[in-house]
This record gives C-alpha cells, sequence and structure tokens, in this order.
C-alpha cells in the first residue's frame, strides 16, 4: 500500500514538472510574439513619423523657400537661383522645439502673414506659437516665441 501511495506522488510529481515544462515553452513563445509585435509596431511608427517629416513653403519671392521640419519646428530658408553662386540655404531655426519630447510629423506648420517675409509657426500639439522672419540678409532672420 506505502509503495502504491509512493508510485501515485511520484507519478504525480513527474506529470507536474512535464505540465510546467509545457506552460515555461507556452510563455517563452508568447513573450517572443510580444516581443515581435512590439518590434512591428516600433517600425511602423518610425515610418509614419518619416513619411512627410519635411514640407517646402513657397514664399512670396519666387526664389526663397522655407523647409520646415514638421517634427521639431526647425527651419531653413532655400533660395534658388539660375546661377550656383546666387543659391543660399540659411538656417532660421536650428533648435529643437519639441526639448526632445517629439510628438511626431506633422506636428508644426508654418502660417504665412499678410507680411511676405512673416510667417507663424504653430505646434499643433501644444498650441505654442512663434513669429518666423525669413530675409535675403541675416540679420533679418530670426524666430521669436509670442506669449
Amino acid at each position: 500500500m506505502k509503495k502504491i501511495i509512493l508510485l501515485l506522488i511520484l507519478g504525480v510529481s513527474l506529470s507536474a514538472s512535464g505540465q510546467t515544462t509545457n506552460t515555461e515553452k507556452s510563455l517563452s513563445q508568447n513573450d517572443s510574439l510580444t516581443w515581435a509585435g512590439t518590434k512591428w509596431l516600433e517600425q511602423i511608427e518610425l515610418d509614419l513619423s518619416l513619411k512627410e517629416r519635411y514640407k517646402l513653403y513657397p514664399t512670396q519671392n519666387m526664389y526663397n523657400f522655407l523647409l520646415l521640419d514638421t517634427k521639431t519646428g526647425q527651419i531653413e530658408q532655400i533660395q534658388w537661383s539660375m546661377k550656383s553662386e546666387n543659391e543660399i540655404h540659411s538656417t532660421i531655426n536650428n533648435v529643437d522645439l519639441t526639448y526632445g519630447q517629439g510628438y511626431g510629423s506633422r506636428s508644426f506648420e508654418l502660417i504665412p502673414t499678410q507680411n511676405m517675409y512673416t510667417f507663424l509657426l504653430v505646434d499643433k500639439t501644444t498650441g505654442r506659437i512663434w513669429h518666423v522672419q525669413w530675409g535675403l540678409e541675416s540679420s533679418k532672420r530670426g524666430i521669436w516665441k509670442i506669449y
């Protein structure tokens, strides 16, 4: 009788350890699938954030455009010409206005004003606004926060 009870206990222990192994394998597979799914979603998010990240805005001067990084709010002035010595690529704002807390592409937008040299930069996520001025002289270019 003692031998039968001992064999039953031993049998139950072995089957329980076998079930634990299957459970561990199942958890391991679930972890792998979760990890793969997370990586896949991160890649999709990255792909979407890179699309339409840069937008070129025309000014009323046919030779000048403003290049906006819609993710960071950084702005470059681009002047094109038939003569390469007249072409200019200059920085108006090189500061990441998200302060490293980027919200994705298309967070920033430039709005033209009645003044041909002035645009408003809008952070569509937070509602913050800046006065942006472009110009042919570096002293005429700049960006100022509107409070």
